[in-house]
């Protein structure tokens, strides 16, 4: 946040809002990427985890994580007979697991080392900037 005070003006003496710049709001933000995983299978996201932080450690780039993210269950409640019974059911449920990478100090290598990555099936893959 940058503070601010009134001043006259030298020109017209009417009070101006001068503003004060901080040393963070000059110095460029700083680079990072924030990859968050789902996937229905425990083993295809934990490779996809794998080959992640492997692209990402061999080209220079600090990598953090993974995160582990709650397990969203997600259950179905279906007749087990399509006309009387309503009291006898089965259940189903899907399991979704999730996982959160940042990658920090990116480079251009990174990046195309990311890109050229082949994930296992099934896994979905969000990226923010």
């Amino acid at each position: 946040m940058a503070f601010g005070t009134l001043r006259p003006a030298p020109c017209c003496g009417k009070r101006l809002l001068v503003v004060r710049a901080t040393a963070a709001a000059e110095a460029p933000p700083a680079q990072q990427i924030r990859i968050k995983l789902k996937s229905y299978q425990k083993e295809n996201i934990q490779q996809a985890v794998d080959q992640i932080m492997t692209a990402a450690n061999s080209t220079g780039a600090r990598a953090t994580g993974p995160v582990f993210l709650p397990t969203r269950r997600r259950i179905y409640c279906v007749l087990r007979s399509p006309h009387v019974n309503k009291d006898s059911r089965e259940h189903f449920e899907t399991r979704t697991h999730q996982r959160l990478l940042d990658i920090k100090e990116l480079t251009a290598q990174t990046i195309d080392e990311l890109m050229r990555l082949d994930l296992p099936a099934g896994v979905d893959v969000e990226v923010k900037l």
